[in-house]
């Protein structure tokens, strides 16, 4: 028996004549609301399997990662003249926190903002409460 969002996905794909673009099969997989990868409500990133999620990433292993990528991204920041870091699916948020911590503390970089377009509500949930205290220097698109 087919899951609800197999069943949602093969519903699609008969009210389109029988063809899905990748990109919408991509997006229901995904995004489906309360059955996608990423909006079902499965923790997602640990360290696996001990924890229950899938898989692990680096910032969620050490902030090393994030401190290395903020000083690149402070030069990027001081050769454009820019004050404005985007992030694409910034998952649970670890990233986001070590990467606004270090430019945070460069008087160089202090004045940065940081714009999260996520599609995930659940994942956008969990990174606002793990940004709460970036104030408004965090913002998230649609």
């Amino acid at each position: 028996m087919p899951s609800l969002l197999e069943q949602r996905i093969l519903s699609r794909i008969t009210d389109e004549g029988g063809w899905l673009p990748f990109d919408t099969f991509m997006a229901m997989a995904l995004y489906e609301p309360g059955l996608g990868y990423y909006s079902g409500g499965k923790r997602k990133f640990g360290w696996m399997p001990k924890d229950g999620s899938d898989f692990t990433t680096a910032p969620e292993m050490s902030p090393l990662f994030g401190r290395a990528l903020a000083r690149q991204i402070a030069q990027a920041l001081q050769v454009t003249h820019c004050d404005t870091v985007w992030e694409f699916g910034a998952g649970s948020g670890s990233l986001a926190a070590q990467v606004l911590t270090q430019l945070v503390a460069d008087e160089r970089t202090s004045q940065v903002r940081f714009v999260i377009a996520e599609l995930s509500g659940e994942l956008r949930a969990r990174q606002q409460q793990r940004l709460q205290d970036f104030g408004d220097r965090v913002q998230w698109v649609d």
